[in-house]
């Protein structure tokens, strides 16, 4: 909790007469002034059993709640739309019905204007409800009834619609995420008949019948389809497109910040593997002046968010340009806000931070610094999600030892990494061909190292055409590092 929501807590808890004497202040005194807060000593600080405090851990999450939903109520406009509906239902109880409606009517058309499909149609529901169980004013006035069915309809539509969509959606990622891109013709093809029938079930209503979030889904759809199949030109014109929304529809920058962000990450991501210089930095530009504006209160999941999605762009950007030294001055700037706790993502993309970091130091000759980060992927716990990552990380780590002359370890590690790359999904050719031109390496003369190089750049040249292994070689610059050995 931020300073300010404690204050407010506090204010909310004392209410009414209340005391800080009551256990449950006394409780939440406790827990904020311990890091790590012990069952033990909080029994035994506030003198009561072991059953009683788990009773007052729960009243007093209730109540932390209550406090932060009171907070937002005006910020978020789904909990104050879900607020006037319980309003609603309050007057409904005691026979206000006319009240109600009313209050509905009003409650709608807010739904309405900020794309609240789900909240709309439990309105209209509940109006519907009113008016077949009671004898109310509507039924004066010419076709109501027909136009709060007809509304009721559309809207039913309109949330089976946007639910398939994503669906939709969600299906084309998982299978980026089981899968992987499209490697073969087989697989090419397999691909494009599973989008031609899913393009089936998209293809209900035209483009311009769709809502906000229908029209996003879609493009976020086509994007993820097209970037399974390698084709990141088309699945960056996509991105641009999903982005594009928000700026036809300016407050939903507002009332789902989370979405725009990702949605500047893609273009910025898919601009990276294009080598669009211009689309990344207008995005990198995008992302701060978002965050660090005042036309948009974000709150802790946002901001942190936002920053992670911003600082892995601004990496993009100046890897792009070749400006190494400010990446690794950004790589220290994000450790030191780490290690302050101001900038926790989680683990997995903590991890992909520690490889920007390695990547930053490796190309400014820091290599003992990069394999510190590199180690600190490798030992995670947590473990890594993306096999891409530690293949990249695996393979940085090999090139760091043998630019310190650890051939011993370069020589056992490589091992290890040849067989991560058979059994792995995510394996490009220039991956195999690091691995022989360090083993080729490895066993020749430092008098003929130049030769083994030439070598090497040769057959990673015959094979960068393809558009798997300019995404491997975007991630894992081995032209850099064979480049520095002319």
């Amino acid at each position: 909790m931020t300073k300010a929501e404690k204050r407010n807590f506090k204010l909310f808890a004392t209410r009414a007469g209340a005391t800080t004497d009551n256990k449950f202040i006394r409780l939440f005194d406790a827990i904020d002034k311990s890091p790590a807060p012990e069952d033990s000593l909080l029994v035994k600080q506030l003198s009561i059993t072991s059953g009683k405090l788990s009773n007052l851990k729960r009243h007093l999450y209730q109540q932390v709640l209550t406090s932060l939903r009171l907070i937002y109520i005006n910020k978020e406009i789904d909990i104050e739309l879900r607020q006037q509906i319980d309003f609603t239902r309050i007057l409904y109880g005691k026979g206000h019905y006319l009240d109600s409606l009313r209050l509905l009517e009003r409650a709608k058309l807010t739904a309405v204007k900020h794309n609240q499909d789900l909240l709309h149609l439990e309105i209209l529901e509940f109006q519907k409800l009113i008016e077949a169980r009671h004898v109310t004013l509507s039924r004066q006035v010419d076709n109501k009834m027909d136009l709060l069915l007809k509304e009721s309809t559309e809207c039913n539509q309109s949330v089976l619609n946007n639910s398939e969509l994503f669906n939709i959606n969600i299906q084309v990622h998982g299978l980026y995420i089981e899968h992987g891109h499209s490697r073969t013709a087989e697989e090419l093809a397999e691909n494009e008949e599973f989008w031609t029938n899913t393009q089936k079930r998209m293809a209900r209503k035209g483009p311009s019948d769709y809502t906000f979030h229908q029209k996003i889904n879609r493009s976020q759809a086509t994007m993820w389809f097209h970037y399974i199949q390698l084709d990141f030109r088309e699945a960056l014109d996509d991105a641009v497109e999903a982005s594009n929304m928000f700026y036809l529809n300016p407050q939903m920058m507002v009332k789902d910040p989370d979405l725009y962000l990702r949605c500047l990450y893609y273009v910025s991501m898919l601009g990276y593997l294009t080598k669009d210089e211009t689309t990344v930095r207008r995005n990198v530009t995008k992302m701060d002046k978002f965050l660090n504006g005042d036309d948009v209160l974000l709150n802790g999941n946002s901001r942190q968010l936002g920053e992670t999605y911003l600082n892995l762009s601004r990496f993009n950007h100046l890897f792009m340009t070749g400006d190494h030294e400010e990446a690794y001055q950004l790589s220290q700037k994000i450790l030191a806000q780490h290690t302050l706790g101001e900038f926790l993502p989680s683990s997995h993309r903590w991890a992909l931070f520690l490889f920007k970091f390695a990547a930053a130091c490796f190309l400014v000759k820091r290599f003992d610094e990069a394999l510190d980060y590199l180690n600190e992927i490798i030992n995670m716990r947590s473990g890594i999600f993306r096999e891409d990552l530690l293949i990249n990380t695996r393979l940085l780590h090999a090139l760091c030892n043998f630019e310190l002359t650890n051939y011993s370890l370069v020589d056992y590690h490589l091992n290890s990494v040849s067989r991560l790359l058979n059994r792995s999904k995510e394996t490009a050719q220039v991956h195999k061909l690091s691995v022989s031109g360090l083993r080729r390496l490895l066993k020749t003369p430092i008098a003929e190292h130049q030769q083994v190089y030439t070598v090497l750049q040769e057959e990673i040249n015959s094979v960068a055409d393809q558009a798997f292994e300019r995404k491997a070689l975007i991630y894992l610059d081995l032209n850099w590092w064979l480049n520095s050995k002319q």
